[in-house]
């Protein structure tokens, strides 16, 4: 798996512009956002150390058009309150058995990409709640998925916080292929698995700092609860992920 496109994947909710809170009277986002981010995130399997990685960041809010991370869409619809899209976005999840000693013989659990539809609503008070599903167009594992998250917005002392809890359930087909063990691959040590359908649900929290009109400083932290379906896989080490990571963002606008 290509080290970077998997940083670039943590831009989908690391990118520096976010979506307003209802009784909120910035000004709209800026149109583009360029920069870079480092990143620190825990690979799940035995033996894959993906280490420190630094990125580009690249980031786009047009009229219906968006581009956030590895995640493109078409607005549909939006009002103050609700917005409804399309999308195409990246899929990063697998290895290269050439990564780690222990996926040796392995068969490449390759990367695809997913389309879907997604709906977001900007409750005051309350902060975005979107709901998302979305299938394997590439049909690398023929898979499905369905999230739902929800991120606040406060201030405090010129830093803005940008908590996040989010559950993201995965058809049988998309755990069975990045976590599965074929009855061809299995080893004294690596035995036969069979994923199923499971919910993985994940904590995060974004922080940012403006550095005059078009900088901006940011660090996120997530952590996610692997749940048994994905963890009991022999290849599966590490089953509370976490990610950290530290960005700068210009926009000239």
């Amino acid at each position: 798996m290509n080290k970077p496109l998997i940083a670039c994947a943590l831009l989908l909710a690391a990118a520096p512009v976010l979506a307003q809170s209802a009784d909120d009277t910035r000004p709209p986002p800026p149109r583009w956002t360029y920069g870079v981010l480092a990143a620190d995130r825990d690979a799940p399997y035995v033996g894959l150390d993906e280490g420190l990685l630094v990125v580009p960041l690249v980031r786009f809010e047009g009229e219906r058009a968006y581009l956030r991370g590895l995640r493109g869409g078409w607005r549909l619809r939006e009002t103050d309150t609700h917005e409804l899209a399309v999308f195409a976005q990246v899929r990063t999840d697998g290895y290269d058995p050439d990564d780690s000693a222990f996926l040796a013989g392995m068969a490449d659990r390759k990367f695809s990409l997913d389309l879907g539809i997604a709906s977001a609503w900007t409750i005051d008070k309350v902060g975005v709640v979107e709901a998302a599903v979305s299938a394997d167009a590439l049909d690398r594992s023929g898979g499905y998925e369905a999230a739902l998250s929800w991120n606040g917005l406060f201030r405090a002392g010129g830093f803005t916080f940008v908590p996040g809890v989010s559950a993201k359930w995965q058809s049988d087909d998309i755990i069975d292929y990045y976590y599965g063990v074929r009855a061809g691959e299995a080893l004294p040590g690596r035995a036969a698995y069979r994923g199923e359908a499971a919910v993985t649900p994940d904590l995060s929290l974004l922080v940012q700092r403006k550095l005059g009109p078009r900088w901006t400083l940011f660090a996120r932290a997530s952590h996610a609860w692997l749940p048994t379906e994905i963890s009991n896989s022999p290849i599966v080490g590490d089953d509370n992920p976490t990610s950290i990571f530290l960005g700068l963002g210009y926009s000239p606008e």
